[in-house]
């Protein structure tokens, strides 16, 4: 059974009644002010939609021009048509979509386009692009465009910026990678003539080989360094 309120209770106004009439005291008094607040509330809103459906849309329409040089390299394979199509369209990414995914992955793309061509001035340019844009890494992707600088360099002949890449490289994520970027950086100390830190670095890329092949290239580097 109920409890029964006292007289005192029953003549003293509820707690949400007692509120709402203060609040509605306060929005009286301060009318202008909660105009301008609310205004400001529903501009800031309607912004952040707006940048929301913005960018989705901005990121979509990189997303499916990225997708249409891949597509086209499925459909034709990587012929000289294909090529020509694809540089159009990487190009088109970096100068309409710089602020994307799909704009920073066109730059390692051409990359490698243009490392192809023999064009090594270019692939360098694009690598550098692609690295300095590209923060934290989980892919493997920039381990890969730093070991591609690094093979650039090394075609150059110029074995010191080479190993300067391949050691940065070391230093990304490469899960997967671990014997392929030992054994570059062993190559570049040999081409340096450091003998004693291309073994090091051989008999580390020795310990992670895990196929026959490989493991026979590698000791007969060690035996012939040693």
């Amino acid at each position: 059974m109920a409890a029964k309120l006292s007289k005192k209770e029953l003549k003293s106004p509820d707690a949400f009644q007692t509120t709402f009439e203060r609040a509605g005291d306060y929005i009286s008094e301060n009318k202008s002010r909660v105009i301008i607040v609310g205004a400001a509330l529903v501009c800031a809103v309607v912004i952040a939609m707006g940048i929301y459906f913005y960018w989705s849309y901005y990121s979509g329409s990189a997303l499916k021009l990225y997708a249409k040089a891949q597509d086209n390299i499925l459909k034709s394979g990587e012929n000289k048509e294909t090529i020509d199509k694809n540089t159009k369209i990487f190009n088109e990414l970096i100068d309409q979509y710089p602020y994307t995914w799909s704009g920073r992955m066109a730059y390692y793309h051409l990359g490698n386009i243009y490392y192809q061509e023999g064009e090594m001035d270019k692939a360098i340019r694009a690598y550098e692009k692609f690295v300095d844009k590209t923060g934290s890494d989980k892919t493997g992707v920039k381990f890969l465009a730093l070991t591609s600088l690094g093979y650039a360099y090394e075609v150059k002949k110029d074995f010191k910026e080479s190993l300067k890449y391949f050691e940065q490289a070391q230093k990304a994520y490469h899960t997967g990678f671990e014997m392929m970027g030992l054994r570059n950086v062993a190559r570049a100390y040999e081409a340096l003539n450091d003998k004693e830190k291309a073994l090091e670095y051989y008999k580390k890329a020795l310990e992670k080989t895990t196929e026959p092949a490989a493991s026979i290239f590698i000791k007969r580097k060690i035996s012939s360094l040693s």
